[in-house]
């Protein structure tokens, strides 16, 4: 030590280079020290400034008050005063020293029975606040009794003030309301579908137009149960609309018939929207089912006016060609047949008759010759006498020879008029697809051809246009 010491003393550099490192360590544990503190009075200020914001975003007050005859306040904080519009001063000037003045009047009665049952531990529970403006806050009240010696039982209680989330309860209480009524007065049905329990929830129309329970589980497992229940024509569409709602697609429609409790098939639309999880998965599908019948019968209605020619009910010159040519092109690998006739001597009936009766003439034995075809065979007016009738999938000679003798036997007949009998025949020309043409227009040439040919052979007989090639 005593050598460490003298060779300090006769080296004085070596002592002022110690000092000089002694006082910056100093200075840098000084440093570290300060912006410790410093860091750590930013953290303390920025959660104080956290709690303050959180504070102030509650909007509410504490309130001591006595359980006496006048509900005395022993104590308000400014939380309180400020939910009401007052200040502390303000309060004491008006003389609002007791809770019962800032409550509701019909609230009251129920504020004095809520908080007379001491054998409570905690009281809980909803009151409106009238505030300096004369405006109305609804509150929470939520607070503890509280035995004070010699003074008696008081209550510390909290008031929440939660008057926007009763206006939002009462605006999702006024649209669902009105959602309501709004269902009830049209004639749709509302309907929730959830796509993880496959589970569809109709509303009580339901019901009423099907006479069946609204809530159905499996929907889409349990899908081919409802065959019996869905037009046949239309179960195709109604397997795919299922489909669409399980994998939850975006939008989903469809139109499809369905019995209703009379056991009659009416036509509805069926339209749902799906509502997607915060993943962006399929969560339930909203929608509504419109009885469209009415709709879709008018409109068919039009639509066979529009289609049909009016004299004879039998599709006109434009439907026929469209439907033959879009069956063709629906069975191109199909064998079909093309049968085009007219009246014999027709003129004569009109000239000798007048053109009512030619139209009666007309009308009646194209009657005949629609009770003995089906629906299957497309019958068009083609002008003036003229006729067609298209057989789809006709495969053998056989089949083709009945069919003509059908339509000669339909057409070889009397009309009576006034007395009057008026013999009637045809003449029929047939082509077939593909041999003799690829579309309406050509089977057309091909057959009148072949009707021409009828004609001039005697009429009252048909021949196909192979046998004239």
């Amino acid at each position: 030590m005593m050598g460490t010491g003298n060779l300090l003393h006769n080296n004085p550099t070596i002592l002022l280079a110690l000092v000089i490192v002694a006082v910056c360590l100093c200075i840098v544990i000084m440093i570290i020290f300060v912006l410790s503190k410093i860091e750590s009075d930013k953290k303390i200020t920025q959660t104080a400034l956290e709690m303050n914001r959180i504070t102030n975003s509650i909007h509410a007050g504490l309130v001591h008050f006595m359980l006496d005859d006048n509900y005395s306040i022993c104590y308000a904080s400014g939380g309180f005063f400020d939910l009401l519009g007052y200040s502390k001063d303000e309060a004491k000037d008006k003389q609002k020293c007791s809770i019962t003045n800032f409550i509701h009047p019909r609230d009251r009665e129920f504020f004095i029975e809520a908080t007379g049952d001491s054998q409570k531990a905690t009281i809980n529970f909803e009151i409106r606040l009238v505030k300096k403006n004369a405006s109305i806050i609804y509150c929470i009240m939520n607070g503890n009794f509280v035995n004070m010696k010699n003074k008696g039982q008081s209550i510390s209680a909290v008031f929440v003030d939660i008057t926007e989330q009763k206006k939002m309860q009462e605006t999702l209480r006024v649209d669902r309301e009105r959602y309501r009524i709004a269902s009830e007065l049209s004639n749709d049905i509302l309907f929730e579908y959830m796509v993880d329990s496959d589970k569809m929830v109709y509303t009580d129309k339901y019901f009423e137009l099907f006479g069946r329970e609204p809530i159905l589980n499996d929907y889409v497992k349990n899908v081919y149960i409802y065959r019996d229940l869905i037009h046949p024509n239309d179960f195709g569409v109604f397997v795919k609309y299922c489909n669409k709602l399980r994998a939850g697609e975006k939008f989903i429609a469809a139109e499809v018939r369905i019995k209703n409790c009379y056991n009659n098939y009416i036509w509805c639309q069926l339209m749902g929207k799906t509502i997607y999880d915060e993943e962006g998965r399929p969560d339930r599908v909203l929608g509504k089912m419109v009885n469209i019948d009415y709709y879709k019968r008018e409109l068919d209605a039009l639509e066979f006016k529009a289609s049909r020619d009016p004299l004879t009910g039998v599709y006109n010159r434009e439907v026929t060609v469209k439907k033959i040519d879009k069956l063709i092109k629906e069975n191109m690998d199909g064998k079909h047949l093309f049968m085009f006739f007219d009246f014999d001597d027709f003129k004569k009936v009109n000239d000798s008759y007048g053109h009512l009766v030619g139209d009666r003439v007309l009308i009646y034995v194209i009657d005949r010759i629609r009770s003995i075809f089906g629906e299957d065979e497309i019958i068009g007016r083609i002008g003036g006498d003229e006729f067609v009738i298209f057989f789809a999938n006709v495969e053998d000679d056989e089949s083709i020879k009945l069919k003509a003798e059908s339509l000669i036997k339909a057409l070889d007949t009397s009309y009576i008029s006034d007395g009057s009998i008026i013999p009637i025949s045809g003449s029929v020309g047939i082509a077939s697809y593909p041999d003799h043409g690829l579309n309406c227009e050509q089977l057309m040439l091909s057959a009148d051809k072949a009707l021409y040919y009828v004609k001039s052979k005697g009429k009252n007989d048909y021949i196909l246009y192979k046998d004239i090639i």
